[in-house]
């Protein structure tokens, strides 16, 4: 069984949770779906939901009996000794959302704003991360490759990824998709646990930047669990979210974003490629 609640819905998306599940109050959805099912609605939310704020429970055979997703918020799902609870803001450190900045600064106050995101960004360390994996399904599917760029202020550092290997045969699909194979991961490939210990090495004292975070999330999540070790996530930043206040294109894929603004597309779908074209593409969404 799933719950969603969501605020300042768009109708469109309301239209799409109808199909799957039945609304029984303002903004909140519940229904009983198959995990395949449910990952795809909470793609579809994250990818559609705007200026609004998502959260999703769903049941889960682990300690809590449960999982839970939340997409806009100020309120971080943060892990505790293997449980997760919510980390909430301390009372008069919240800021106004992003439909009351659109709404109530002039153009003057926007483009000074820009400007000082693209300061503070010049001078903060961040780790860009990205996930390649066997498939969509994070209950039954794997991660393949990390890859993560590591900057001070807008300027590379260190570059790092690597393979894993998996207890699953890669599916076709995905093999064409990043052109990893079996062959490489069960030669190149190291440990889970081996690699998210390197991962909290490069993430540490790091704000991580990720591209539809939910999705690497839910994989990192999950693989924690599995190894029973925490990343220790500081702040996360979804470059989706940034991504989707430009209006009148297409869709909101990375390379779409990359193309839009001006940016070089080249290889894809192999994590450090990927790093490198989201550090671009975020260093440029701050300057708007």
């Amino acid at each position: 069984m799933i719950v969603v609640t969501i605020n300042n819905c768009p109708p469109k998306l309301r239209g799409d949770l109808s199909k799957w599940l039945f609304e029984i109050n303002t903004g909140v959805f519940v229904g009983n779906v198959n995990a395949r099912v449910r990952e795809r609605l909470w793609e579809r939310i994250c990818e559609n939901i705007e200026y609004g704020q998502a959260t999703m429970v769903y049941s889960a055979k682990n300690e809590q009996h449960m999982e839970f997703r939340i997409h806009n918020s100020a309120w971080e799902p943060t892990d505790f000794d293997g449980l997760t609870l919510i980390k909430r803001p301390l009372p008069g450190s919240k800021q106004k959302s992003q439909e009351e900045l659109k709404e109530g600064f002039s153009k003057a106050s926007k483009r000074r704003m820009g400007r000082r995101r693209k300061n503070d960004s010049e001078k903060k360390k961040y780790a860009f991360l990205d996930i390649e994996t066997t498939g969509l399904d994070r209950e039954t599917d794997e991660i393949i490759e990390i890859g993560v760029v590591c900057t001070e202020g807008m300027t590379i550092t260190e570059r790092w990824s690597t393979l894993i290997r998996v207890s699953r045969h890669i599916p076709e699909c995905a093999a064409q998709l990043t052109g990893i194979s079996d062959a490489m991961t069960a030669a190149e490939g190291i440990d889970l646990s081996e690699a998210l210990a390197l991962l909290k090495e490069k993430l540490s004292n790091r704000v991580t930047v990720i591209y539809n975070a939910s999705f690497d999330m839910a994989f990192l999540r999950r693989a924690e669990k599995r190894i029973g070790c925490s990343i220790g996530f500081g702040r996360v930043i979804d470059a989706l979210t940034m991504a989707k206040k430009i209006d009148d294109i297409p869709d909101h894929k990375l390379a779409t974003i990359a193309n839009l603004l001006g940016i070089d597309v080249e290889e894809q779908h192999r994590a450090i490629n990927d790093c490198e074209l989201l550090c671009k593409v975020f260093f440029k969404l701050n300057e708007i």
